[in-house]
């Protein structure tokens, strides 16, 4: 329970961190990849829909996360919209394109709202372990420095550290 956020069920923030730490520590050889995202526009959502149907997304979004990636992989909410997903054991470049191409379609098939149909969108940061990064630290400020280039592109999309501006 001290492990859980307690609105999306997932791993909170000092769990999710604490958690990608041990893989790093353990596997300091073994490829992994960070995803930051924060869910697009989320303060108007709040103000013009409530923070009740705020919620109602953040819980969505929690859950198809989950539903979507290995129970092995690190899924946490690690801020108000923020979530942080760190997929252990990536392999070779193949594998990280069809993560990001799955990655990019959960939120094309993400509909929230029983009376109000609404489908958030996402900006979304990625970074790879150990290539961009050979710490936490590291890799989550190359995660998020790439969130802040898909934000500056437009929102709604996805940028990998490498290709920063």
């Amino acid at each position: 329970k001290a492990d859980t956020d307690l609105l999306t069920d997932l791993f909170n923030k000092a769990a999710t961190e604490r958690k990608i730490k041990e893989y790093i520590a353990a596997n300091p050889d073994k490829a992994g990849l960070m995803f930051v995202l924060d869910i697009d526009n989320f303060k108007k959502i709040n103000d013009t829909m409530g923070h009740a149907f705020g919620d109602e997304v953040l819980r969505a979004v929690g859950t198809l996360i989950k539903t979507e990636f290995r129970a092995s992989d690190i899924i946490g909410r690690t801020g108000g919209d923020e979530f942080t997903i760190f997929l252990k054991n990536v392999k070779e470049e193949e594998e990280i394109r069809s993560q990001v191409e799955r990655i990019l379609r959960f939120f094309n098939n993400l509909q929230v709202g029983e009376y109000v149909k609404y489908s958030p969108n996402a900006s979304i940061g990625a970074a790879v372990f150990p290539e961009d990064a050979k710490d936490f630290e590291g890799l989550y400020k190359a995660a998020d420095a790439a969130l802040y280039v898909a934000k500056k592109r437009g929102k709604n999309q996805l940028a990998f550290y490498r290709d920063r501006d």
